[in-house]
């Protein structure tokens, strides 16, 4: 059974705490001057920091000195029956002592990886890794275009001719093409090399916009009629929009060097189903 550090009384008691103060937080106390003694254990402002900061996060948004009389009582009901179990004899209890070691040993474990972590993996390393990563790598370039597709050499070349003499595109598109572009008056959008068939993607690159293709281009698909309305470079993410995926990377990477690095150093032995033992190294 799980048992909140703060109850949901408690937490209803320093929302309306921190409504209903309105007088300006007084400077807060060094963290090792002692609040309050359970007795004669001292409760300092270093605990209550603590507290605080292991609150869920909606309720760490409120300032420690205006919920602090409930924190106090908090830590002295804590502390009360922390005694009272290690007078009962809990504490020596097999199975207690082996669940106070694994959150010891998790506790360790948390703070040593996030503090070397910290020091491997921050802002200047990410932008660092965006810059070689991201930024210098070579801009793509797409085209805008639309297409008309036809059946038949022929036919293609009778468009040709239409658009020779000044007709709509676009116009054309809607009414003779016979792709699924033809609802958008052969829009294709944006483009790059690659993402088209060689020599209709060929074709369309070797255009300027508001250029078509004079001689129509065959592919699997039929006769195509192709106009460029556009061209652009294509960017690659932003900092801001590449930091997340760059930082998880960086910390993966590193953590798998740190993890690798205390290996190294270690004698690891694995019992085998057998009840022999498999040295790792």
């Amino acid at each position: 059974m799980k048992h909140p550090l703060v109850t949901g009384a408690a937490i209803a008691m320093m929302l309306m705490a921190s409504h209903a103060t309105v007088a300006q937080t007084p400077q807060a106390p060094a963290a090792g001057v002692v609040m309050a003694t359970v007795n004669g254990q001292p409760i300092t402002h270093g605990d209550l920091q603590a507290y605080h900061a292991s609150l869920p996060a909606q309720y760490r948004q409120i300032e420690l000195e205006t919920i602090m009389p409930q924190l106090i009582e908090r830590l002295i009901d804590q502390k009360l029956a922390a005694a009272a179990a290690r007078a009962s004899g809990m504490a020596s209890q097999p199975a207690v002592r082996q669940q106070i070691a694994m959150l010891q040993e998790g506790f360790l474990n948390q703070l040593y990886i996030d503090q070397r972590l910290s020091k491997m993996v921050n802002e200047d390393s990410v932008r660092e890794a965006y810059r070689k990563s991201i930024a210098l790598q070579p801009k793509r370039e797409q085209v805008h275009a639309r297409h008309i597709l036809l059946k038949t050499e022929a036919t293609a070349l009778a468009v040709v001719a239409e658009l020779q003499k000044g007709a709509d595109f676009a116009k054309l598109a809607s009414q003779k093409s016979t792709g699924p572009s033809a609802r958008s008056g052969g829009d294709l959008g944006f483009f790059g090399k690659g993402q088209m068939v060689p020599a209709f993607s060929a074709a369309a690159f070797a255009l300027k916009p508001g250029e078509f293709t004079r001689k129509p281009v065959k592919t699997q698909f039929g006769w195509h009629v192709i106009k460029v309305e556009g061209r652009r470079v294509a960017g690659q993410e932003n900092f801001e929009q590449a930091r997340a995926k760059i930082q998880q990377k960086m910390t993966e990477e590193a953590y798998d060097k740190l993890m690798a690095e205390l290996r190294a150093m270690a004698k690891i032995e694995i019992k085998t189903p057998g009840g022999g033992i498999k040295p790792l190294r």
